[in-house]
């Protein structure tokens, strides 16, 4: 190679282009013809420096697709260590379309070098090649070969221009929505978040894919359309004076009509089935405990030491516990909780919007409640004491027992109040839920690590290579999620749904003011809530797994990227993001919520990290993928209710439960909102069982793409393939399936 350096020679250089992004749902493949792509290999090298290429093929834009193209290029260039990748629209070109490039190789002297984009590029004009981002795309990509490297290892001036020039392109495309600690502290706790925008003007790289989008377009817009019929047809009906309020008779009438409703909007029936088969066993005990442990709200279960405080007041008798004293479980460490108070205190009553949708105004009771639950002799998880407080009207907390073995009439008043006071724990179950446990932990929090990491790691960084694919979208749905569900005041989306939806922020406030980082991280939060023994626990196993495999594959990557500690401390961008989580990120939160300002050591980076892409897709998938299983079915967990909470002694009967659940019109909207968060992802699997679909056994699309870095994540997969198997396995002959951890169920990233 030498010699054909000093002789001037050319060689050959092949360019393997592959664009287009996944779209399952295409039947056709489109061609971007609005212009010519333009390569340098070693922009700014000087000697080295190639001429520009230029590729003036068609270039697969929705589906995905390779172009190959030959060039011949001066010896002296040598080994492609960064490339320059713009896009130029054609002189008469007026609408034009941003190509997604997923990926650039090089064939040079028989080596491959692989250059990850993953990211979107508009055509410049031909008169004009601008420096500033222009269609929410940067104005050319910069992009460093293989696995990345750390910026004070970098030895190449014009590599060290090409990452700082990428960082701040994409740092001045990414903003804070505050001015971090340096600004008053909100009145209100609430993570940090991009800055106001609307999801359609956000940078393209943050926008939702194609495929994500069509999905939820097709989920959307059949809904949009009967709540308007239902609005319209109502609102004449008032005109006229017949409107009557459409109560359902019985628990089997919801199941008609959610099976009526499901054939309607071509809903998957499977999914449709999941959720029947559940409402033949509502009413069961163990199938409540089931659902604390294996529905969309796991992770609040914890073991009861004492019971001093809010349960001082209480007795639990004696038939419950299986003829135990509470002195005896207690010792046996066989009686647990779970408490919707801390997070749900002082919000108001809800149902503001209730009138857009039926024509008649209701009230939605907030309840705060509790329960106690006894791990009985044959390992299931039961309810033997509910605890129910309306502090909103002052009344007196109440509480609820299972009724005498003895009393097997399901109709007997006992057992109708023990109804009813479960479906009261459920319905602060599901505003528990959708604000805090799925909206705060997997979605706002979610975002802060994202724009977090997308502001302080370039493309460059081994660590935002291994990150990209856990971080795409949370931006976009929450974005989204503001527009839509969460408008302010009164009107809202959310307030169509649950009680707490006119009020939601104080559901933020309340749980931002314990949350911390430590809640994050899975085997501490096991220990502390002391669930480590129930069996059963299947979403706690599942979850555990995943853990130890991603938590050995970061780690893996982190001893690859990082030669020791001292260079996790050099690493200055890394260090940038940890203050940055911390400065606008959780600035207002107590003690910003224990996050670390500098990390020193590779355990702890690991931990980190870990916690991250576990929150990202393995978190929000257990809390997200079941919410129509368990919520649409709304007598098993009404997520508003038009009647107030039972005081203590009140005689219950079927009618008046019947009535406190919500009407027709807005069981539709229930069911048809959580039916369409609860659909599984199209795209992106962390495991694709298809090997046929699966690009070289990798997760989705990847940046991890060196030999070493690669090596990683085979082993990562046949973890997870393990994983399946095992779970497949576990499912055989169960009634009810628990397999929303299969890692075939989990998208990379925080979608929905």
């Amino acid at each position: 190679m030498s010699t054909e350096k000093a002789i001037g020679d050319e060689v050959p250089y092949t360019f393997i282009i592959q664009t287009g992004s996944s779209f399952p749902d295409k039947k056709y493949t489109e061609k971007w013809d609005d212009g010519t792509m333009i390569l340098t290999i070693n922009p700014g090298a000087g000697s080295t420096e190639s001429k520009e290429v230029r590729v003036t093929e068609l270039f697969p834009m929705w589906t995905e697709g390779v172009v190959t193209v030959d060039f011949w290029l001066p010896a002296a260039i040598g080994v492609p260590k960064l490339l320059k990748v713009d896009l130029e629209g054609t002189m008469f070109g007026i609408f034009k379309d941003a190509l997604y490039i997923r990926e650039i190789s090089i064939l040079y002297n028989r080596d491959l070098y692989r250059f990850p984009i993953k990211n979107f590029l508009y055509p410049h004009s031909a008169s004009y090649n601008p420096t500033e981002p222009r269609e929410g795309c940067p104005p050319h990509f910069l992009i460093r070969e293989g696995a990345g490297t750390l910026k004070h290892l970098e030895t190449e001036d014009f590599i060290i221009k090409a990452r700082n020039e990428d960082l701040n392109m994409v740092k001045s495309m990414v903003k804070w929505n505050n001015d971090g600690e340096d600004s008053t502290a909100p009145a209100l706790l609430f993570p940090g978040t991009l800055e106001d925008m609307k999801a359609a003007d956000l940078p393209r790289f943050l926008q939702f894919r194609d495929a994500t989008l069509d999905a939820g377009e097709k989920m959307r817009k059949p809904g949009e359309s009967t709540v308007m019929k239902n609005v319209l047809k109502n609102m004449v009906a008032q005109f006229f004076k017949t409107y009557k309020v459409k109560n359902f008779e019985s628990f089997d009438q919801y199941c008609t009509y959610l099976k009526k409703t499901a054939d309607n909007m071509g809903w998957e029936k499977s999914t449709v089935h999941e959720t029947l088969k559940m409402a033949k066993i509502f009413r069961q005990d163990e199938e409540f405990g089931r659902q604390l442990l294996c529905g969309p709200n796991p992770w609040m279960v914890r073991q009861v030491s004492s019971l001093e405080g809010r349960w001082s007041e209480s007795t639990v008798p004696d038939h419950a516990p299986e003829g135990k004293s509470l002195q005896q479980i207690l010792a046996e460490g066989h009686l647990f909780e779970v408490s919707y108070y801390d997070d749900l205190i002082n919000i108001p009553h809800g149902g503001k919007m209730s009138k857009s949708l039926t024509g008649t105004a209701q009230t939605w009771y907030m309840c705060l409640a509790e329960c106690l639950l006894y791990q009985r002799n044959d390992g299931k998880l039961v309810p033997v004491l509910i605890r129910l407080e309306n502090t909103n009207d002052g009344e007196l907390a109440t509480f609820w027992s299972p009724p005498k073995p003895e009393t097997t009439d399901l109709d007997h008043p006992e057992h109708l109040a023990w109804l009813w006071a479960k479906m009261w724990f459920r319905s602060a179950d599901v505003n528990h839920h959708s604000l805090v446990t799925h909206y705060g932990r997997a979605h706002a929090t979610n975002e802060v690590f994202a724009v977090a990491i997308y502001r302080n790691l370039p493309n460059a960084h081994p660590i935002f290579r291994l990150l990209q694919p856990h971080i795409l979208g949370v931006i976009a749905i929450n974005c989204q999620a503001r527009e839509i569900f969460l408008k302010v005041p009164e009107s809202n989306a959310l307030a169509c749904v649950i009680s707490a939806g006119d009020n939601y922020w104080l559901a933020f406030d309340n749980h931002y003011k314990t949350f911390t980082y430590d809640d994050l991280i899975a085997p501490e939060v096991v220990k502390k809530r002391g669930t480590k023994h129930i069996p059963e626990y299947l979403f706690r196993d599942d979850y555990l797994s995943h853990w130890e495999i991603i938590q050995e594959y970061v780690e893996e990557i982190v001893n690859l990227t990082y030669p020791s500690d001292e260079d996790v401390t050099l690493d200055a961008a890394l260090q940038n993001l940890f203050e940055e989580v911390v400065k606008f990120g959780f600035h207002g939160i107590p003690n910003s919520a224990g996050f670390p300002r500098v990390v020193k050591k590779k355990e702890k980076l690991t931990e980190y990290l870990t916690a991250i892409i576990v929150n990202m897709s393995t978190f929000h998938a257990a809390v997200n993928f079941q919410v129509f299983h368990c919520f649409g079915y709304v007598p098993n967990s009404p997520s508003c209710m038009s009647l107030p909470p039972p005081k203590q002694g009140d005689t219950i009967t079927m009618d008046k439960i019947l009535k406190s659940l919500s009407v027709l019109e807005i069981t539709f909207f229930i069911s048809t909102v959580f039916f369409g968060l609860g659909t599984f992802s199209p795209i992106e699997n962390f495991f694709l069982g298809d090997l046929g679909a699966n690009r070289q056994g990798m997760i989705g699309e990847i940046m991890t793409i060196a030999a070493n870095q690669e090596a990683c994540v085979r082993r990562l997969i046949e973890k997870m393939r393990q994983l399946k198997e095992k779970i497949d396995a576990r499912n055989v002959g169960r009634y009810l399936k628990y397999d929303v951890l299969s890692p075939v169920n989990i998208p990379l990233a925080t979608q929905a």
